[in-house]
């Protein structure tokens, strides 16, 4: 799993989720993606987080191209952080 999560701004908040949402639906065409969850923090409205659940034979330990690619657009936006998960 692929977690990337932004901390921006109020004036910026509205356009980083529309981005997030236009990410989403190419994302959903990439092979061995399974789900795509996207949060909104239940106490910072400008917190947003993007989930990427890959079923894949090899874990991408340095992430997918998909996921990197939204982590670098989310950039301008306000602080990123960007993490791989593997499940147990």
């Amino acid at each position: 799993m692929e977690m990337i999560r932004l901390r921006t701004t109020e004036s910026q908040s509205d356009v980083a989720l529309n981005l997030l949402h236009h990410s989403v639906s190419r994302a959903v065409e990439e092979p061995g993606l399974v789900q795509v969850h996207l949060y909104n923090s239940a106490s910072f409205r400008n917190d947003l987080a993007l989930s990427l659940i890959w079923n894949t034979h090899v874990p991408r330990q340095q992430g997918s191209r998909m996921g990197l690619s939204i982590r670098d657009t989310l950039d301008r936006f306000g602080l990123v952080e960007y993490s791989i998960w593997l499940e147990k």
